[in-house]
């Protein structure tokens, strides 16, 4: 894998990034070790602390997980939430959209990924009116979703609709 550095100290001569090759590494066990975590990205990095938002989100009248997730912040408006059980980081996906001091963040599984544009989307839940309740079934919500584009779930029981 290479990345660049873009660390100016380090030949100030150069214009352009200079390229380190990084070893090849087995880690296997490092990207097991984050397979219960969730990764998001504030949209208004000016306004917002990602700090803020880290100590914040987990208490207890927000998403109920303090004690049993750990933050970190990524850099460039990312962060990352490290979860202690499978149930709790599927609460957490769930309660999306999510947001924090009245601006919307983005927040995903993790996955192992490089670049600048992930974590990227944002996930909705579309309620669904005007159709009376005895038709409320998932077959009818999913032939009205290929209206909507990719729906990632349907929710008959409350007439909605989740898409990214």
């Amino acid at each position: 894998m290479t990345i660049p550095n873009n660390n100016p100290a380090t030949n100030p001569e150069e214009e352009e990034d200079e390229i380190i090759d990084l070893p090849h590494v087995d880690n296997s066990r490092l990207i097991a070790r984050f397979s219960r975590s969730l990764v998001g990205r504030m949209f208004n990095q000016d306004i917002r602390s990602t700090d803020a938002l880290i100590a914040f989100m987990p208490r207890s009248n927000i998403w109920g997980v303090e004690g049993r997730v750990h933050g970190i912040d990524l850099g460039n408006s990312r962060f990352q939430f490290d979860f202690d059980s499978e149930a709790d980081l599927q609460r957490l996906l769930n309660k999306r959209p999510c947001h924090f001091n009245r601006w919307s963040f983005s927040l995903e599984r993790w996955i192992p990924h490089v670049g600048d544009s992930f974590p990227n989307n944002m996930v909705f839940w579309i309620r669904i009116s005007g159709i009376p309740t005895h038709f409320w079934m998932e077959e009818n919500f999913r032939a009205i979703r290929s209206r909507l584009g990719d729906v990632k779930a349907v929710d008959a029981r409350a007439a909605r609709v989740q898409v990214p």
